[in-house]
C-alpha cells in the first residue's frame, strides 16, 4: 500500500520554471467573480440576471458552452490520433491533451448548467425525464459519456506504473468518436430548426467539428509556448509542426464552408437567412465578424502558419492565440446572428421590440460573470496541474 502511495507521490513535483502562478491567480479571481454570479442567479433568478429574452432565448452562455466543449472535442480528436491511430508526434503530448480536454469540458458544463438557470435541471433533463426524440438530450448524453471516457483516460495516462498503451488506444478512439458525434449533434440541435433558416441544414454540424479540431490544435500550440516561455524544446518541434499542419488544413476547410454559407444565404430564400448574414456583414455584429471571425480566426492564423513553415514555433503560439480569441467571436456570432431576425413582425402589441427590423440582444453583467466562472475554472485547474504535476513527456523518456 505504502509503495503504491510512493508511486503516486512521484507524480507530484513543484515546477518552479513553469510560469503558472499568474494564470492560477487570474483563475482564482475569475472563479470568485463567477461565484458571485452564481449566487446572483440563485438569489434573483434567471430572468433578472441574464440578458436573454423570449425573442433571443440563447445568449452568451450558449456561445461559451459551445466554445469550451467543441474545443474539448478537438483535443480529444488529436489525442485519439496519437493513442488510437499511431500518430506518435501527438502521442508524446498525451498527458496535456487529455488533461486539457477534460478540464475544458468541465468548464463547458458550468456554462450549460448555469444557462438553464439552475444546474440541477440538468439531472431532470438528461436523467429523470429525458426526451430521446430531442437532439439536445443526445448532445448532453454524448458529452457526458465523453467526460467519463476522458476521466478514465486521465487515470491511464497518469498511472505511475506506466501507460497501458492498448487501453489508452481504445479510450482514445472512443473519446475521438464520441467527441465528434457529440459536436456534430450539437450542430444538429441548431440544424434541425426549420423556424430559424440561418441554422437549418447540414452546415453547422460539419463546421463545428472542423473548427473544434482547429481549436484543439490552436490551444495546444498556445499552451506549449506559454509553458516553455515561447522557447519550445526541439523534443516537441515535430509535434508542433504537425499541429500547425492540422490547423492549416482545418482553416482551409473553414474558409471554404464559410464562403459557401454566406453566398448561399445571401442569394437564396428564405429572407430570414439573408437578414442573419447581413447582420454579420454590415449589421450590429459586423465588427465581431470582420475583426473576430475573419481577421483573428482566419487571416492572421493563416499568415502566422505560413511564417511558421521556417521552424518558427513562436509564430505557431501566436497563431493559436489569435485563433482562440477569434473563435470566441465566431461562437458568439453563430449563436446570436440567427436569432436577430424576428420570427414575427414587431407590430404594436406583439411584444416584439425591433430596431431596423432586428430584435436586440446584449450580454448582461451576470452572463459575463458566469463566463468568468468557466474560464476561471479552466485556468485555475489546468495551471495548478502544470504547477504540481509531471506533465512533460520528455522527463519520462
Amino acid at each position: 500500500m505504502f509503495q503504491s502511495l510512493d508511486k503516486y507521490r512521484s507524480m507530484i513535483r513543484i515546477n518552479k520554471d513553469v510560469p503558472s502562478m499568474p494564470f492560477i491567480i487570474l483563475g482564482a479571481i475569475l472563479l470568485f467573480l463567477g461565484f458571485i454570479g452564481v449566487v446572483r442567479v440563485f438569489w434573483q433568478g434567471h430572468e433578472a440576471v441574464y440578458g436573454v429574452t423570449r425573442q433571443v432565448p440563447w445568449g452568451l452562455l450558449i456561445a461559451t458552452y459551445a466554445y469550451f466543449v467543441i474545443t474539448s472535442t478537438g483535443l480529444a480528436f488529436i489525442g485519439g490520433l496519437g493513442h488510437a491511430f499511431g500518430v506518435t508526434v501527438f502521442a508524446k503530448m498525451s498527458r496535456r491533451i487529455v488533461l486539457l480536454a477534460f478540464i475544458i469540458l468541465l468548464a463547458g458544463f458550468t456554462q450549460i448548467g448555469m444557462e438553464l438557470g439552475h444546474p440541477f435541471r440538468l439531472l431532470y433533463l438528461f436523467i429523470l425525464s429525458p426526451n430521446f426524440s430531442a437532439p439536445i438530450v443526445w448532445m448532453g448524453l454524448f458529452y457526458s459519456i465523453e467526460l467519463v471516457i476522458l476521466a478514465i483516460e486521465l487515470y491511464v495516462v497518469f498511472n505511475p506504473s506506466g501507460t497501458n498503451h492498448k487501453v489508452a488506444a481504445v479510450l482514445g478512439f472512443f473519446a475521438l468518436l464520441v467527441g465528434i458525434v457529440a459536436t456534430s449533434n450539437l450542430g444538429f440541435v441548431f440544424g434541425s430548426l426549420t423556424a430559424r433558416p440561418f441554422y437549418h441544414g447540414v452546415y453547422f454540424p460539419m463546421y463545428l467539428v472542423v473548427s473544434g479540431i482547429a481549436g484543439g490544435a490552436a490551444l495546444l500550440m498556445l499552451i506549449y509556448n506559454i509553458i516553455y516561455k515561447f522557447n519550445v524544446p526541439d523534443f516537441y518541434s515535430d509535434a508542433m509542426a504537425g499541429l500547425g499542419k492540422l490547423m492549416g488544413i482545418c482553416l482551409g476547410v473553414m474558409i471554404f464552408l464559410l464562403s459557401w454559407k454566406i453566398v448561399s444565404s445571401l442569394y437564396t430564400q428564405p429572407q430570414d437567412s439573408v437578414e442573419a448574414v447581413t447582420t454579420l456583414l454590415k449589421g450590429p455584429l459586423s465588427s465581431h465578424f470582420w475583426i473576430g471571425e475573419i481577421l483573428l480566426a482566419l487571416c492572421l492564423p493563416v499568415a502566422l502558419l505560413l511564417i511558421s513553415r521556417v521552424k518558427n514555433l513562436k509564430a505557431l503560439g501566436m497563431a493559436g492565440l489569435a485563433f482562440m480569441i477569434g473563435m470566441f467571436f465566431t461562437r458568439y456570432d453563430f449563436i446570436v446572428a440567427g436569432q436577430l431576425p424576428p420570427m414575427r413582425a414587431g407590430l404594436e402589441g406583439a411584444g416584439v421590440e425591433t430596431i431596423a427590423g432586428l430584435v436586440q440582444y446584449s450580454p448582461s453583467v451576470g452572463e459575463w460573470m458566469v463566463f468568468a466562472l468557466g474560464l476561471g475554472l479552466f485556468l485555475f485547474l489546468y495551471f495548478m496541474s502544470e504547477r504540481f504535476l509531471v506533465l512533460d513527456e520528455q522527463t519520462r523518456q
